[in-house]
């Protein structure tokens, strides 16, 4: 385990304090569960940078059995 110094202001430090308390959390308790909470998103966030990018080439619109011709038209054109 390593130990960091982190610097507050005055403002954020204050914040902070009042949301741990509500998680009956210390400050250092959330920074690390913030931090941990961040770098997870960070990896789930590169994984999508990952794929492939989404195509609608091959997807068939269906229409719905109450559609007007008006409708589906409207709609396939969100397609183009």
């Amino acid at each position: 385990m390593a130990d960091i110094t982190v610097h507050l202001d005055d403002e954020l430090y204050d914040k902070a304090s009042r949301v741990a308390r509500l998680d009956n959390v210390s400050v250092k308790e959330l920074v690390e569960d913030v931090m941990r909470r961040h770098l997870d998103y960070v990896e789930v966030v590169q994984d999508f940078s990952k794929m492939p990018p989404l195509s609608l080439d091959k997807y068939e619109l269906h229409r719905d059995a109450d559609e007007s011709d008006e409708d589906y038209a409207f709609r396939r054109s969100l397609f183009r």
